[in-house]
């Protein structure tokens, strides 16, 4: 086993939804949306821009690196520069799904990655928040930190290379109570899949 280049990434707060195994038909009628109560605000500098994927990775003091997308609400995203200290407002990952793997649960993930999720109480954004999904064997739930840990994985973040075969997975940290509800069921050896938020900004502020 590879031991995780990302695992010693420190992630913050976020928000969910309900991780609850629900039918797929019930699933594809639910309201995805994040809760305005978890957004962060932080001020860092601006590391690099990928203007193919309206993406920027920015240095955080406590944080280091987070790469993150903006959202369509951030309109000044052409006059960002590498090197600009800003203040962003944004949401870390956000679990919508930790569930033992079965045809249901991989259907559901699907449809929730197609659909995307809302940011609640933000009229105006064209778009929606972009989801991911991982799936593989659990091989450790540390509910101090509430994490869990894949491996054999499949899927993954967009944009991000495929993690490769036997890599040993930290999933971002579960922060939802139905999530944390969930990670208490989940035992080591069992296939599971998760369904997360991208990184999402919605506004930058550039100070200088």
């Amino acid at each position: 086993m590879q031991a995780n280049r990302r695992s010693t990434l420190k992630l913050l707060g976020g928000a969910a939804l309900s991780t609850a195994a629900l039918p797929f038909s019930a699933m594809a009628q639910e309201d995805l949306y994040i809760a305005s109560a978890y957004q962060n605000f932080k001020r860092g500098t601006i590391h690099s821009i990928d203007e193919k994927t309206r993406g920027f990775v920015i240095v955080w003091q406590d944080l280091g690196r987070v790469k993150m997308k903006a959202a369509d609400l951030v309109t000044n995203y052409g006059a960002l520069r590498v090197g600009q200290i800003v203040d962003v407002q944004w949401y870390d990952y956000v679990d919508f799904l930790i569930a033992p793997t079965s045809p249901a649960v991989t259907a559901r993930a699907k449809a929730m990655m197609t659909q995307g999720a809302r940011i609640e109480g933000i009229p105006g954004a064209r778009e929606r928040i972009r989801l991911w999904s991982m799936a593989g064997m659990c091989t450790k739930v540390d509910l101090a930190t509430n994490t869990v840990f894949l491996i054999n994985a499949s899927g993954g973040e967009p944009d991000k290379p495929m993690p490769a075969s036997g890599e040993v997975i930290q999933m971002p940290q579960v922060v939802s109570e139905a999530g944390k509800a969930a990670l208490k069921t989940i035992k080591p050896g069992t296939q599971i899949t998760t369904v997360y938020s991208v990184q999402t900004a919605l506004q930058v502020t550039i100070i200088r």
